[in-house]
């Protein structure tokens, strides 16, 4: 008997065995082959980056009004009014000058002339110029922190 070859006594004869000699055999290797290169590589592989945290931004905690004051005609001017106030340092001064009808400039130059004729504005002042119904403007002295 030589190499890979039946006994003679087999009933199929001799019939030699050809291992590995196949285009299947040579495809096998090759996906073997891609398979390990790919998970070799893979393994290299830098993690991705977590995303980024982006967070909310928060509103202020706005406190209840100390003080409110509002514009009208035969009412006191925020300056007299702010004179009759105790003001505090840790205190907020809030502007707020509401506008109806895309009428925004008009009511930041309404808010910008009471803020103008103020001698002297706590150190924590704001002006909120918002849109609403109908045109006002208040101040409002909070606690906010």
């Amino acid at each position: 008997m030589t190499g890979a070859e039946f006994p003679a006594s087999d009933p199929l004869g001799s019939v030699q065995v050809r291992a590995g000699l196949g285009w299947q055999y040579a495809l096998a290797d090759l996906a073997l082959i891609l398979f390990l290169v790919t998970a070799s590589a893979l393994a290299r592989q830098q993690p991705p980056a977590p995303p980024a945290v982006t967070s909310a931004p928060t509103a202020p905690a706005l406190a209840d009004p100390v003080a409110v004051w509002r514009a009208g005609p035969g009412g006191p001017s925020l300056e007299t009014w702010l004179a009759g106030q105790t003001l505090d340092p840790r205190q907020r001064l809030t502007i707020v000058a509401r506008y109806s009808g895309g009428h925004a400039q008009e009511a930041f130059a309404r808010a910008q002339g009471v803020m103008a004729e103020v001698k002297v504005l706590p150190r924590s002042t704001r002006m909120v110029v918002e849109p609403a119904p109908m045109d006002d403007l208040s101040a409002t002295l909070t606690w906010d922190s």
